[in-house]
């Protein structure tokens, strides 16, 4: 790979950026205890780079319609900020350091999160990631979540870039299946979901940590 087929690179935000899917974990961990409802942090990981409107669809049908997802989500989402309040976004290892280097370098970069505009704001605000950042698609802007690839599509449209010629920086399942199915060359950056034979046959690249990947690129551009 060259400088010159590198267009463009699209992050990821929690699992990727943000150790956020951690923090989710453990709220649900909490709140279901707390609430004597075991089930969801047992299968956190299904949901894991989904929007809002699919996990609420997805928890009816996991734990039937009397299951309280409103009231858990909401719940989870206050919990989860007082947190962030309390001890501060918490950050992948790498993030400033692969950012600053593709700004040195030129490549346009682009955020495509599942997660609400007002909650993505919120966080690359107070981590001070914004400026690093031409483009920002989020959950409420796509109709089909991951890992449908239509945000990825749409972040590559508002980058200007071909999707051929643009990298997906994912560690998720869905998220690797949205980048991928939009035609883009797709690294993984494990968090929470280990990659199997099924994803890696997906990967253009895979790397322990996003200092490893900030390496690799410096050594090929």
């Amino acid at each position: 790979m060259s400088q010159l087929d590198l267009e463009g690179v699209i992050f990821d935000a929690d699992g990727v950026l943000f150790d956020t899917e951690n923090l989710g974990l453990r709220v649900w961990r909490e709140l279901g205890q707390e609430l004597g409802l075991h089930q969801p942090a047992e299968h956190y990981l299904h949901f894991v780079g989904r929007s809002r409107a699919d996990i609420l669809h997805e928890m009816a049908v996991l734990f039937g319609p009397d299951f309280p997802s409103e009231e858990f989500m909401t719940s989870g989402s206050r919990r989860a900020l007082d947190i962030m309040e309390r001890e501060g976004i918490p950050m992948k290892p790498g993030v400033y350091e692969l950012l600053s280097f593709l700004k040195e370098k030129g490549i346009p970069t682009a955020l495509a999160t599942s997660t609400y505009r007002d909650r993505t704001d919120y966080r690359m605000g107070r981590t001070g990631l914004t400026d690093y950042f031409q483009s920002i698609t989020t959950g409420d802007q796509v109709v089909h979540s991951k890992p449908d690839p239509e945000i990825y599509t749409l972040a590559c449209r508002s980058l200007g870039t071909d999707p051929a010629r643009t990298i997906a920086i994912e560690d998720s399942r869905n998220g690797i299946l949205s980048a991928h199915g939009a035609g883009m060359r797709v690294i993984m950056v494990p968090d929470l979901i280990p990659p199997t034979p099924e994803l890696e046959a997906l990967l253009f690249q895979k790397f322990d940590s996003l200092l490893t990947l900030r390496d690799y690129l410096a050594a090929v551009l």
